[in-house]
């Protein structure tokens, strides 16, 4: 087994620790992963991982500790062995459960999307809370979704705060990065059903038949759906309202459309 590292001044966990950065982020490729549900997700869904931190210390989970074992036979030099002062160090929340991972990010273009691709996916643009991102992605999985896209100036899908709200989910889905007029420019060529979720008066997103291929778009917490994005959609939907209120959380809002969406695939099976 790996020796244990007990300096915060250690090559490795320095560099580890240069991850809560997004500047370090985007530079090496890498991002930061804790807590044992996502990176046992991270393990099992085959994501490129560069290191496997622990402490023996804080583990407690059998589950996790069968995970260390096997790599430790398979790929023991992915491990690093960690006392309880480092893993505090790296933690990114209170209360670590004794496992982190760094894993290489994984992006892809709208290039993966044709005529042919099937499936529910979801653009953002320009989205910036990480928290809504992260549920996002966790309410797209559990609906079956294929992919994220992200669009123009937003934040980082690889946000602590994002990863941790993804719940592992960020390791099932595909990651698209794309500028806005991109989008529109392969809107055009590509017969790809797009349905674009605004505040403002437009079709009640219930009344919509949804076919099994769709992207639904969403716009920034703060001035929604750009009216480039907005002309690239096949269908302008909203969620009605009543009261004082006049949008909703993002996150919500996504989760209240991805649902009905995947109920009306599931019911006609």
């Amino acid at each position: 087994m790996a020796e244990l590292i007990v300096s915060k001044s250690n090559p490795e966990i320095k560099k580890i620790h240069l991850l809560k950065d997004k500047k370090n982020r985007d530079e090496s490729g890498l991002f930061y992963v804790e807590g044992i549900r996502p990176v046992i997700e991270a393990y099992s869904q085959k994501a490129e991982i560069d290191r496997i931190v622990y402490c023996p210390a804080l583990l407690r989970s059998q589950v996790a500790l069968d995970l260390i074992n096997e790599i430790a036979v398979c790929s023991p030099d992915l491990l690093l062995k960690v006392d309880e002062k480092v893993f505090k160090h790296l933690a990114q929340k209170e209360g670590p459960q004794g496992l982190a991972a760094v894993v290489h990010q994984k992006w892809e273009s709208l290039g993966i999307l044709d005529d042919s691709t099937d499936g529910i996916w979801v653009g953002l643009d320009s989205v910036q809370d990480p928290g809504n991102l992260g549920t996002i992605l966790r309410t797209l999985n559990s609906v079956g979704g294929k992919g994220i896209i992200l669009l123009g100036e937003g934040t980082d899908v690889y946000h602590p705060t994002a990863i941790r709200a993804s719940m592992g989910a960020i390791f099932a889905l595909r990651i698209i990065r794309s500028g806005q007029r991109e989008f529109v420019d392969w809107k055009r060529k590509v017969d790809f059903p797009c349905y674009g979720a605004v505040c403002e008066s437009a079709m009640d997103y219930q009344a919509i038949h949804y076919p099994k291929r769709i992207t639904l778009l969403m716009g920034s917490e703060q001035k929604g759906l750009s009216p480039s994005l907005a002309g690239a959609c096949d269908q302008l939907i909203h969620i009605p309202m009543k009261g004082n209120v006049d949008s909703l959380n993002l996150s919500i809002a996504a989760s209240i459309i991805l649902y009905e969406v995947y109920n009306q695939i599931r019911k006609r099976g």
